[in-house]
């Protein structure tokens, strides 16, 4: 199955700019490698949009890529893990790549959540903020920190504190910030019991050695191709309410 959001996507990036003139992406076309900053966090004020009367910071465009995917087309009754959820994951990874003008700088981790809100069924998409200049990535986790802190997801004392070890990455960095609080904006219209996840590591899921790399990899392959949540979000996820089941993020249950 190739979810609809594909279908929208290239009209909705050109729409966004980020095309150049001679019609390649931007991140992929010398014209505009040439004129601009090889960045995936440009330069300016991040991109404010709105879902559902709640605004949220678009900070870079693997946001944006995850945006579109989350809020556009409509995800199908009978999505499962094998024949939407995953496949979608990893056309998010696959887009992530194209919009970077060197691979290395593609999230080392992407996330999809998903969950039935009311008699529909969600989909969110993030991705962690490695890669980018320290100084950048630093004020775009800043920002997704403050936002959690504001939506009760984080407390003022975790501003500088990692669960994961001394060095480690701090709350706001995980690829499951974006969709803790896309959930946490929906209120009492999720059902919290039944939300689901599964991160994804793209260096990992896109390699040449996996051989069919949209079809749900099996027990053994997932060690090397998911993650479980790392402990800061395992204090996270948490907060979105008692009825949140972290076995529903376990790689061991896609």
């Amino acid at each position: 199955m190739i979810p609809r959001h594909a279908k929208a996507l290239p009209r909705l990036l050109r729409e966004s700019k980020l095309y150049c003139k001679c019609g390649r992406l931007i991140p992929t076309c010398t014209h505009a490698r040439s004129r601009q900053k090889k960045s995936v966090f440009p330069d300016g004020d991040a991109l404010t949009v709105s879902y559902q009367g709640t605004n949220f910071e678009l900070e870079t465009l693997f946001d944006l890529v995850g945006w579109i995917f989350s809020v556009t087309g409509q995800t199908p009754n009978n999505a499962t893990s094998a024949n939407y959820y995953y496949p979608l994951v990893i056309l998010y990874c696959q887009w992530c790549r194209t919009l970077c003008a060197n691979e290395k700088k593609e999230p080392q981790m992407v996330q999809i959540t998903w969950f039935p809100e009311g008699s529909t069924k969600r989909v969110c998409l993030g991705s962690n903020l490695d890669k980018p200049k320290r100084t950048r990535k630093d004020a775009a986790r800043i920002k997704r920190f403050d936002r959690l802190l504001k939506d009760n997801l984080a407390k003022e004392d975790e501003r500088e504190k990692s669960y994961v070890g001394d060095g480690g990455q701090l709350i706001g960095h995980c690829a499951e910030s974006f969709p803790a609080l896309f959930i946490k904006s929906l209120g009492n219209k999720v059902t919290l019991a039944d939300v689901r996840g599964v991160a994804v590591k793209p260096f990992k899921a896109l390699s040449s050695e996996v051989a069919n790399k949209f079809a749900v990899p099996d027990t053994e392959a997932r060690k090397e191709l998911l993650e479980d949540p790392c402990n800061n979000c395992k204090v996270v996820l948490p907060r979105l309410g008692s009825h949140i089941n972290l076995d529903n993020f376990s790689i061991l249950k896609l």
